[in-house]
């Protein structure tokens, strides 16, 4: 009796702890326990509590926790204040996450992590019924509401445990502490108009236009962007270059992010085909996919941001233009 008091205290955590090992490659290390420190020291506030007998615990219960005012309210606070702290922290974690994704990925569909951030609203939900309407049964109606949900997506997600991207570990500062660059040791020349956050980078100039000109050659000849689940990873072994390099030649010489990059090739190159007689008797999804992109909504998003159209519209354009 009264051991649930204090477990609203591993909401947060677990939360926490669960979104960041679904955007991260590292493995799970022991000094995560002490975000459960707060619960374990509820235990032993309530120490005495836990000393009397059942029967003078349940006259604790019968008369509103009189004689434990002040553990109550440590409690209390220490509950609210780890539901807006790790709902705060597990937010900017994962929207961080999908912020860098367009630097790291071509095709972000089946890891956009959607089902994580309705996990996290969900959760802020349940935190201001508690904090603001403070019913009982409202409460527990959101909670039942919640472990349906969970159990849906739980049933629908099967990549969810198998998804690794050790995304945000890739930012240049992580890089260069951990890792030697596999090439070009060089200091980095002084271009103003540089991103503040390549400063610190070995990249000379020189070597940031050779790599660029690689780049272009192997994204005319080979075409890698074809293959739907390529990677900036996969492009920058293919340019024998480190990631982070690669990364800063596509944002500073494209003025683009990797995805971008990718998918407006893929858009040109889905025009281009179009443009074929041999491509008549395919339909655009087809062509499409031939061209890379891994989905309908990816292709028509992507499409209608490079040239303003949807493909139909694109292309009926272009066969009036012709016609004319």
């Amino acid at each position: 009796m009264g051991l649930n008091v204090p477990l609203p205290l591993v909401h947060g955590p677990f939360l926490y702890l669960y979104t960041y090992q679904q955007t991260t490659d590292k493995p799970f290390q022991i000094k995560q326990l002490l975000h459960f420190v707060p619960l374990f020291l509820m235990y032993v506030i309530f120490w005495k509590y836990f000393a009397m007998t059942r029967e003078e615990q349940l006259q604790v219960f019968q008369q509103q926790g009189k004689g434990f005012e002040i553990q109550s309210a440590i409690n209390m606070y220490l509950i609210y204040a780890s539901g807006i702290v790790y709902v705060t922290l597990s937010l900017l974690r994962l929207l961080r996450y999908r912020r860098m994704m367009v630097q790291q990925f071509s095709n972000t569909e089946k890891i956009n992590f959607n089902w994580l951030l309705y996990l996290i609203v969900w959760m802020v939900i349940i935190w201001l019924v508690v904090l603001v309407v403070r019913d009982d049964k409202l409460i527990f109606g959101v909670a039942s509401l919640f472990v349906l949900w969970i159990g849906y997506f739980g049933i629908k997600q099967v990549q969810v445990f198998t998804q690794r991207t050790p995304l945000l570990e890739t930012d240049p500062a992580a890089f260069e502490k951990n890792q030697l660059p596999l090439e070009l040791p060089l200091p980095v020349v002084g271009d103003t108009s540089n991103n503040l956050k390549y400063q610190k980078s070995t990249l000379t100039d020189e070597n940031a236009s050779d790599i660029h000109n690689r780049l272009l050659k192997m994204l005319e000849v080979e075409q890698p962007y074809k293959d739907p689940d390529l990677t900036l990873n996969d492009l920058a072994d293919k340019l024998h270059v480190h990631p982070n390099y690669l990364s800063q030649v596509i944002n500073s010489k494209e003025n683009k992010t990797f995805y971008d990059l990718i998918n407006e090739k893929r858009v040109i190159a889905f025009i281009e085909k179009t443009s074929e007689a041999s491509s008549q008797q395919y339909t655009f999804l087809a062509i499409a996919l031939d061209c890379g992109f891994n989905s309908k909504a990816s292709f028509n998003r992507n499409f209608k941001k490079f040239t303003g159209q949807t493909p139909s519209e694109y292309l009926q354009a272009q066969s009036m233009g012709h016609g004319v």
